[in-house]
């Protein structure tokens, strides 16, 4: 009689949850009590409780990228607070990280929340606040750090992260895109981690956070909200309508809308260069007296930088056409970059910011070392002053830049602090101040417009040179006879140069 055999259900266990399996029974692993199980649930159910819907949407999104676009005072950051702490609770060991614009941003925004979590909720975190790591009982760690520089982002290559939070990413001085596609992204392979960006938008309506929440770029799952959908701020969604009927916010203007509703405005008045379509160009024109002058912005853990501009009696214009952007640039460094470009251009001035202590020495280096033909850049003590006018150039169009050039980029960016009396430094302005001192040095408005006139080698050309010389000579004898009535002497220019 054959036996019956009984079909057994399916059972389907993920490759973590077999190698725990493993571990336990080898001891190498206790398996969770009953007791740390409840404690967790009770831990997840009681930060859940204090969120509002749209940062529980946010936090429970899938998708491996997202961000979210809000306004101030929206309880973003609070909800990416309890996001890592959510994460370093769910994965046993795990490392997340937070990454602000400094560290000390980082800091000061959520470090004393976590506190204030791990003392309400009794999750026995222990803090490093020297490092900034908080690490649980259950050897995951939060990492808080800042990505201001080159050197702060190359601290984060070869990690592995679950959970990555850029908080305030419209306002980095860094390349965004380079810190995500070539640091980050990597780091949370591993894992298949998520990467998270939350911030207010920008004045310069630009960068790789708008791109990615206005233009739709890169895949990312997108979230907004504003302070009105925050139930926990009522009263200062009392005190914004109370300014605004006081007439001290004006909702039409482009900071309220930004600030408030959290919607991409552009506010030229911020932008420190703005520039439109009339400034772009794809190919200088054609003349056979192009005349070149390198900008030269000097620094070693900000960037060096170099900006090209040029010049003809043939166009009223100025045209930026080639650049260069390095950190930590050594002496022989921008040595041998100054000569490269030299093998490019003839250059009729090279001009190198002379502001610091550094910089001077390095100007001196360059004309007893190498015969260099550097000078110190043109700059008043009102640099606002030479912006302006600048700026003048480049309203009226005689400014031209490559379409394809990276100084556009930090234009999209460059913003007047709040009193407008000085750049914003949290945006970079290195090439900014290159092409500053070039067009200071350039001589584009010696253009004179041609007129048309006879024919060379016509009667009525002889006769206009007739006319030339004649003038000419009026004007030396009228010349003469002022100088000997001003200084009773008559001399040649030859004795100007005698002392």
């Amino acid at each position: 009689m054959a036996r019956k055999v009984t079909s057994l259900p399916t059972v389907t266990l993920t490759s973590r949850e077999i190698l725990e399996a493993v571990a336990v029974r080898m001891g190498n692993k206790k398996a969770p009590t009953a007791a740390q199980k409840r404690q967790k649930k009770s831990h997840a159910l009681s930060m859940t409780s204090s969120l509002f819907k749209q940062q529980i949407d946010f936090i429970n999104d899938t998708s491996r990228r997202k961000a979210a676009i809000c306004s101030r005072r929206s309880g973003k950051s609070y909800a990416a607070g309890r996001y890592l702490i959510k994460e370093a609770l769910d994965d046993e060991g795990t490392t997340c990280v937070y990454i602000a614009r400094t560290r000390e941003a980082a800091k000061r925004i959520l470090w004393s929340s976590l506190k204030e979590a791990n003392q309400k909720y009794r999750l026995g975190i222990k803090f490093n606040n020297a490092d900034l790591i908080a690490t649980f009982p259950n050897r995951s760690q939060i990492l808080f750090t800042g990505a201001n520089d080159a050197s702060d982002v190359d601290k984060l290559r070869g990690a592995a992260f679950s959970l990555a939070v850029l908080d305030e990413a419209a306002f980095f001085n860094i390349d965004l895109k380079e810190l995500v596609n070539e640091v980050l992204t990597p780091a949370l392979l591993d894992r298949d981690g998520s990467l998270v960006m939350i911030s207010t938008p920008n004045s310069a309506c630009a960068g790789f956070f708008y791109d990615i929440t206005e233009k739709g770029a890169y895949n990312f799952s997108i979230h907004r909200w504003t302070v009105k959908e925050n139930p926990y701020m009522r009263h200062a969604i009392a005190a914004i309508e109370d300014d605004i009927r006081n007439g001290i916010l004006n909702p039409s203007e482009p900071s309220f809308k930004r600030e408030y509703l959290g919607l991409w405005v552009r506010d030229d008045q911020d932008i420190v260069y703005p520039y439109g379509e009339h400034n772009l160009f794809e190919e200088a024109p054609e003349s056979d007296d192009w005349e070149y002058v390198l900008g030269i912005d000097l620094g070693y853990h900000d960037a060096t930088a170099f900006v090209v501009a040029a010049w003809c009696s043939d166009h009223p214009h100025l045209y930026l056409l080639d650049e260069y952007k390095q950190s930590k640039m050594l002496v022989s460094d921008v040595e041998d970059k100054i000569r490269a470009f030299m093998r490019d251009y003839d250059f009729n001035a090279i001009v190198m910011d002379t502001g610091g202590g550094a910089s001077k020495m390095v100007l001196e280096t360059f004309k007893e070392r190498s015969g260099l033909p550097v000078k110190g850049a043109r700059k008043t003590g009102d640099k606002i002053g030479m912006i302006k006018m600048m700026n003048s150039d480049l309203n009226t169009g005689i400014i031209k830049v490559h379409k394809n050039m990276e100084l556009l980029k930090e234009w999209d960016k460059l913003q007047f602090n709040k009193a407008k009396t000085a750049e914003d430094k949290r945006y970079d302005n290195h090439l900014s101040d290159a092409a500053l001192y070039a067009w200071a040095e350039s001589r584009n408005w010696l253009f004179e417009e041609k007129t048309s006139g006879p024919e060379r080698g016509s009667p009525e050309w002889y006769r206009q040179l007739e006319d030339d010389m004649e003038q000419h000579l009026l004007d030396r004898e009228e010349h003469e006879k002022y100088d000997q009535d001003l200084w009773g002497i008559g001399y040649s220019d030859q004795d100007l140069w005698v002392n």
